[in-house]
């Protein structure tokens, strides 16, 4: 199946913009024209008042109809779930971050979910292989989705290393036990991590990993997430400003994402519950595309998990290269642009265009 996205384009965002103040200056006529025709108006001017009140259903009705059909070019860029999602989340009545802090606090009290100091140690490579890898920044989305794809050690992160830039691999939830242990990959830090920035052992894992592979004050830095990963991106990019870029696969990022200043791409699918647990839609905006793809499933007991798998993110990935979409492929290329784009330090990408690969393994200590 093919992909569907939203958001990226200017234009669009410019047009969407627009036609909310028109419809705001419309909903203003409406009530300004209802409020000509009050009771006590007749005994001035009856002859007039009598004609503005024989014509005003006609106008109103008018009114209405341009309200409506703006409403809908509004929405044109959201699916049908999102926009449930979006309306009930407007009306205030479900708030993720409130609902996770509420979790948190049940669990708290029964002695789970509590956080403690984490640290972040460089370990055996990929697959067994040295301390740290050469390779060439990634050059696609699908080669992002693959790299995080062969993060298979308990509480991992990758950080490649081209001079002064830097990309990290987040990989997604690993461990489910309620009681916080070893591995902070984990529930506890799920529900911390959508409560809000700061809060996640693996947050704070992933910062000093990147410290320790020797990012600084003056680095570029790129995230890429998968699930609990992509989340943890998007809370480290609103506090930290040097970061340059997200790509986000399966992560509920939707109540963070209109904060989010950076170019990022968010691959969801629509049967995968994960991106959904932001219990909103992505906003559209310049900054930000969404592309969105139903997963088809080989086996229906697993629908759950075969949607939420990196290695099928992965091929609706190859889908989103392909994309010719003027607003994914503007962002797209912000970000791999971004990536690739050799650096002049010694150490990084330069003349031969390679860089290091390193493993750390995140660990919770008391």
């Amino acid at each position: 199946m093919g992909i569907s996205s939203y958001g990226g384009d200017p234009r669009i965002v410019a047009t969407r913009a627009e036609i909310e103040r028109v419809q705001a200056g419309l909903a203003s006529v409406g009530n300004l024209l209802g409020a000509e025709v009050e009771v006590t108006d007749f005994l001035t001017s009856p002859l007039k008042r009598i004609g503005l009140a024989m014509e005003l259903p006609a106008l109103q009705e008018r009114i209405q109809y341009l309200l409506q059909a703006l409403n809908a070019a509004a929405n044109e860029y959201f699916d049908g779930e999102a926009l449930v999602a979006k309306e009930l989340t407007d009306l205030g009545l479900i708030s993720a971050p409130i609902i996770a802090a509420g979790i948190l606090g049940l669990g708290n009290d029964a002695g789970l979910f509590r956080e403690h100091r984490v640290t972040a140690r460089q370990v055996i490579g990929l697959n067994g292989l040295p301390m740290s890898v050469w390779r060439s920044p990634a050059t696609s989305l699908a080669d992002l989705g693959q790299r995080l794809s062969l993060i298979k050690g308990e509480g991992q992160v990758v950080v490649e290393r081209f001079g002064s830039k830097f990309v990290a691999y987040i990989p997604g939830t690993q461990t489910w036990n309620p009681i916080a242990l070893g591995n902070p990959i984990d529930f506890t830090s799920n529900l911390q991590a959508m409560k809000g920035p700061g809060l996640a052992a693996s947050e704070r894992g992933v910062q000093l990993a990147l410290a320790a592979a020797g990012a600084g004050v003056g680095s570029q830095i790129y995230l890429v997430g998968h699930s609990q990963g992509g989340l943890v991106a998007a809370n480290l990019a609103l506090k930290d400003s040097r970061i340059k870029g997200l790509v986000t696969f399966g992560a509920p990022i939707s109540h963070l994402a209109e904060q989010i200043k950076v170019p990022t791409v968010a691959i969801q699918h629509k049967n995968d519950i994960v991106p959904k647990l932001g219990l909103k839609a992505n906003p559209l905006a310049q900054n930000i595309v969404t592309v969105e793809r139903v997963m088809p499933i080989t086996v229906p007991v697993a629908a759950i998990l075969e949607a939420h798998e990196i290695e099928n993110y992965t091929k609706t990935a190859e889908l989103a290269d392909e994309s010719q979409e003027f607003g994914l492929k503007r962002v797209r290329n912000q970000v791999l642009t971004g990536i690739s784009a050799q650096s002049g330090d010694v150490g990084g990408a330069g003349a031969n265009g390679f860089g290091e690969a390193l493993a750390y393994k995140l660990e919770r200590v008391d």
